[in-house]
């Protein structure tokens, strides 16, 4: 006869066991990502390469939204990042939660060679919104803004508020970086939506130097 009682006991044992290995499963991958993240932070690119050979995904995202290849930089593990960027798993133009890509934090610290390696395996250079040359521009790396424009860059590509690359490279007061984009076409006169532009900040800022980079020929 067919009993009732011994089917529910039988069902409840296999919901607590299935449970229990969810949970288990869970508690693992959490160590696991605990792990992970230790070891981006303190740049230990030999265990990286070990967690993805065992199944780890690369283009893992921290709890601040910030994906590995990203946050290797950010935490100044460039072995790791070294390890990240040279795995074809990596997706080399994976973004944060505020649209910022690897590229424009290479470009940020101006490191050229990790930008060519990077734009090498398919990294963008032009993009809608803020671009690597904005940022290569605002701290006025000089080298990072004749690579990009080099790979294409787009010299008058305009910010979500309208400013564009020049106009950033006025703030940062380095004048040869202005010259370097206005060398590849960059207008002096495009304005932002504040309707400013890179020759009213230079007046404002009063930098001799910079306004003259912006008027030459």
């Amino acid at each position: 006869m067919y009993n009732i009682r011994s089917s529910s006991v039988l069902k409840k044992s296999i919901l607590a066991a299935s449970l229990a290995v969810v949970v288990s499963a869970c508690a693992a991958n959490s160590g696991s990502n605990s792990n992970w993240w230790n070891d981006v932070k303190n740049d230990r690119p030999s265990d990286v390469t070990q967690a993805i050979s065992q199944g780890a995904d690369p283009n893992m995202v921290n709890q601040n939204g910030e994906p590995a290849l990203i946050q290797a930089i950010r935490d100044q593990s460039m072995g790791v990042f070294d390890a990240l960027a040279a795995n074809p798993k990596t997706d080399v133009n994976a973004v944060n939660r505020t649209g910022e890509t690897p590229l424009m934090y290479l470009a940020i610290i101006g490191d050229v060679p990790r930008a060519e390696k990077l734009v090498a395996r398919g990294a963008k250079v032009n993009r809608l919104g803020w671009t690597p040359l904005h940022y290569a521009a605002s701290k006025g790396h000089v080298d990072m803004i004749k690579f990009l424009l080099g790979k294409g860059a787009y010299p008058n590509a305009p910010a979500p508020d309208g400013s564009s690359p020049v106009l950033m490279a006025v703030t940062s007061k380095n004048a040869d970086a202005v010259r370097a984009l206005v060398a590849a076409g960059a207008d002096p006169r495009a304005i932002n939506q504040k309707n400013v532009s890179a020759l009213d900040m230079a007046k404002k800022m009063g930098n001799s130097d910079v306004l003259q980079a912006l008027n030459q020929k």
